[in-house]
């Protein structure tokens, strides 16, 4: 498995650790996820929990990053920077946060929507983000030894497109481990023949990342800050990922699934 680093047990374990640090920080910050809190908050109390969990936030060690989280607000697809928007009635947010513990990185998103009961379209937005939470869901479904890196980008394709939506196929998920972004790359659609793309193998760390767009999966880099990447029409786009290890043991969950 050329320029894949696989992990150890002892090396997994690890992670984990920092994983339950991860958990902590996400559960905190989409429990503070209310109209009217601005994504600075929200950076601001992720910068907080994650240093005093003796941790450090592994965006802030991206060349040129200076935020804790990336926060993509509606059509916001991937890097949102953390600003003084303040969420309102109506909107789907993405939050997106890595730590860094031990020399290694876990990295976790996950989207919400701020209910609008008067929103016309208010159940169109409840199944889009449930749509991306089963894609989520039938993706970790496959990391398991012997399946392909195929498997999982099936997965996530399947899903969203039975459910009427569009994946992003410039971005993708990753291994994960002392860098935050390791080979293998793993696109959110199929893109190779299954035996073609890596075998899954004990050691692999894997960031599966469910990126989608309500409209079309064309994306681009909005003008100024260099980071944030909208949706070229437009339209709300959804982000949930997770961290799993596959241990000598079996699957590993590292950051965990938030209830929505």
């Amino acid at each position: 498995m050329t320029g894949i680093e696989l992990k150890s047990d002892k090396e997994i374990k690890i992670m984990q650790e920092g994983g339950m640090i991860l958990n902590n920080v996400m559960t905190k910050m989409l429990s503070s996820l209310k109209i009217g809190v601005s994504m600075l908050e929200l950076d601001n109390l992720a910068e907080t929990e994650i240093t005093k969990s003796g941790a450090d936030p592994s965006f802030k060690m991206v060349p040129g990053y200076k935020w804790t989280i990336c926060a993509c607000v509606n059509d916001i697809v991937v890097h949102g920077i953390p600003n003084s928007y303040k969420a309102r009635p109506g909107d789907i947010i993405g939050i997106d946060c890595g730590v860094f513990y031990r020399g290694f990185h876990t990295d976790s998103s996950w989207s919400v929507y701020l209910k609008n009961p008067s929103e016309k379209n208010a159940k169109e937005k409840e199944n889009f983000l449930q749509i991306g939470r089963q894609a989520l869901n039938n993706s970790l479904d496959q990391v398991k030894e012997g399946n392909y890196i195929y498997d999982i980008s099936e997965a996530i394709q399947n899903t969203v497109e039975s459910g009427g939506f569009n994946v992003v196929k410039s971005l993708i998920g990753h291994g994960i481990g002392r860098k935050l972004h390791e080979e293998p790359e793993i696109p959110c659609y199929v893109s190779r023949p299954r035996l073609e793309t890596p075998e899954i193998v004990p050691g692999n760390v894997f960031a599966v990342e469910v990126i989608y767009n309500m409209g079309t999966s064309e994306v681009v880099i909005k003008r100024g800050d260099g980071w944030t990447i909208q949706t070229k029409d437009g339209k709300m786009s959804g982000l949930f990922e997770a961290t799993v290890a596959i241990s000598s043991h079996g699957i590993i969950l590292l950051t965990k699934k938030y209830d929505s």
